[in-house]
C-alpha cells in the first residue's frame, strides 16, 4: 500500500498475518514521520533514532523495530531489537527501493511479518500539491 501525509510519502507491505497493511504499524509510522518531522529544526542532518516497540492494537501485540532519520523511516514489524538491522535494510531495499538489488531473505535470522518505510517529501513536490490544491 501507498499513501502520502503533509510531509512524507509512505509504502507498506501487507502483514503475513493480517493478509493487508497492519493499522497498528500504519500509525506508529505516522507518529514517527510528524515527531522527525517537529525535530528536524532543532537537529542536525545526521540526527536518528533508533528502538524497539510493542505495536499498540497490533492482534499479535507484535514487537516492532524502527529506525527513523531525516532521510528515511523504516519500520519492521514481527522483530525484537535482536535482529541485525543489517539484514532487516537488506531485505527493506530489495523490496521497496527501485535500486534496490536481490536478497536471499532465507539469510535472515528474523524475517519481519511486515515492513514500513516514509521517505520525507521535498519542498518542491509540497509546493506543487500547494499548487494542485489551490
Amino acid at each position: 500500500m501507498i499513501w502520502t501525509d503533509q510531509t512524507h510519502f509512505f509504502a507498506a507491505t501487507d502483514c503475513k498475518h493480517l493478509g493487508r497493511p497492519c493499522p497498528a504499524a500504519e500509525r506508529m509510522i505516522a507518529k514517527l514521520a510528524e515527531a522527525m518531522t517537529k525535530a528536524k529544526p532543532l537537529t542536525q542532518e545526521d540526527f536518528e533514532i533508533t528502538g524497539t516497540s510493542a505495536l499498540d492494537g497490533c492482534p499479535r501485540k507484535c514487537p516492532a523495530q524502527f529506525v527513523a532519520s531525516h532521510d528515511r523511516i523504516r519500520l519492521y514489524c514481527g522483530v525484537g531489537e535482536d535482529a541485525p538491522r543489517e539484514g532487516l535494510d537488506q531485505f527493506a531495499d530489495a523490496i521497496l527501493n527501485r535500486d534496490g538489488k536481490g536478497f536471499a531473505a532465507g539469510a535472515l535470522k528474523s524475517r519481519p511479518c511486515a515492513l514500513m518505510e516514509a521517505l520525507p517529501k521535498s519542498a518542491e513536490a509540497r509546493q506543487a500539491e500547494q499548487m494542485m490544491a489551490l
